[in-house]
């Protein structure tokens, strides 16, 4: 009986000393003192800051009504009063700023010399960008390298346009019939005088040229009467016809036939047929000046019924000069070289715009032959005022 309470009790005792060692804490290892950094094992204090305070509510609602008025001097205004005002609130000022810039960035200082360039290449006028362009880089040196920049763009961006617009002229001219895209003008004068010398007259013409892609067209038409004291002294009618070869940017080969009645002059018929070289001399914007030569035939019917004919040599120009935008002077000319006879026709004409297609012109012709029949002068003269219409 004595040797199982004994046993009980050691038993009780171990598992006392179980639950003692269960319950204590072991101690972790310890690390070697030798390696332990000190900055990690004796970190810096932290220090709990206090939060800024809150923009006070009629300081935000100033800043919000100087956003809702949307001038940036009164913005700017309001934002420095605010910061000087509220330091500690800086964060939400700036906060709100941003937000309000995020939609309405500052407006630019205004750039009169970026405006003056701006208008220039706006209005497509070549000399007049660069002109400024020049005026702009020695107003703003600073800039130059930036305005150098626009204008290269915009140089070619015109070399663009303008290639562009020679294909679609190139193309139209290609698929355009022979009756198609005639320009000309058709012009009409009379004259009435009374007194020693009663004479009245009419003068009417018609021209018309056409530019293709390789030819070129030219036709013309001119009539003259007058009758003075009853008797005719003017009687001239014109009619030719030339047509050109491009053969460059600037040579021609060219045909004409030309047919002319004078009855004063003493030739009921005179044919010139020509063909030959020509050049443009001058082909500029505002002047141009063209010279054809080549061999010739002619043949004549005289109001006394003798007929000729002989093989000649043509010489021709053709000058044009814009005096100004309603100002135009123009003259032909061209001169027949024959073993028997040389004959030259000039025509100087002076034409005033007047308004939309109507115009003035004065012009005046020379007839010279240097063999004409028996009891004709050598010089006939006529001088026209017409008004001139073109289409």
């Amino acid at each position: 009986m004595t040797a199982l309470p004994r046993f009980a009790a050691l038993g009780l005792v171990a598992l006392a000393a179980q639950s003692a060692l269960a319950q204590e804490p072991v101690d972790p290892l310890q690390p070697n003192p030798a390696l332990v950094d000190p900055v990690l094992m004796a970190p810096l204090p932290v220090a709990l800051m206090d939060p800024d305070p809150p923009l006070p509510d009629a300081v935000r609602a100033m800043i919000e009504a100087a956003f809702a008025g949307g001038d940036d001097a009164d913005v700017e205004a309001v934002i420095r009063l605010s910061r000087t005002t509220n330091p500690r609130s800086l964060s939400e000022i700036d906060a709100l700023l941003a937000y309000y810039r995020s939609a309405n960035p500052p407006a630019l200082p205004p750039d009169p010399v970026a405006e003056m360039l701006a208008a220039a290449i706006a209005s497509g006028k070549d000399a007049d960008v660069e002109a400024v362009g020049a005026l702009a880089k020695a107003t703003d040196p600073e800039q130059a390298a930036e305005i150098d920049a626009r204008l290269a763009a915009y140089r070619a961006e015109r070399q663009r346009l303008k290639a562009e617009a020679a294909e679609a002229a190139r193309i139209k001219l290609a698929k355009a019939k022979i009756w198609e895209n005639w320009k000309g003008e058709g012009q009409i004068g009379a004259t009435l005088s009374t007194g020693n010398a009663r004479s009245k007259g009419l003068s009417a013409g018609l021209a018309a040229a056409r530019n293709g892609l390789d030819w070129n067209y030219k036709v013309r038409a001119q009539a003259d009467y007058q009758r003075t004291n009853g008797r005719t002294s003017v009687e001239r009618f014109v009619a030719e016809g030339e047509p050109q070869y491009k053969v460059s940017d600037r040579g021609f080969a060219y045909g004409l036939v030309r047919w002319e009645q004078d009855r004063i002059l003493g030739y009921d018929a005179r044919w010139n047929l020509s063909g030959g070289l020509g050049y443009k001399v001058v082909d500029a914007k505002n002047v141009s000046l063209s010279l054809k030569g080549g061999p010739s035939w002619r043949a004549t019917d005289f109001i006394s019924g003798r007929e000729e004919s002989e093989l000649t040599a043509l010489a021709g120009l053709d000058f044009g000069w814009q005096l100004s935008p309603t100002l135009r002077l123009t003259q032909v000319a061209s001169t027949i070289v024959g073993e028997r006879n040389t004959s030259t026709s000039s025509l100087t004409a002076l034409s005033a715009k007047l308004t939309g297609a109507l115009s003035a012109r004065i012009a005046y012709s020379a007839e010279i032959d240097t063999n004409p029949p028996a009891g004709i002068e050598k010089v006939d003269t006529l001088t026209r005022f017409t008004l001139v219409y073109g289409f």
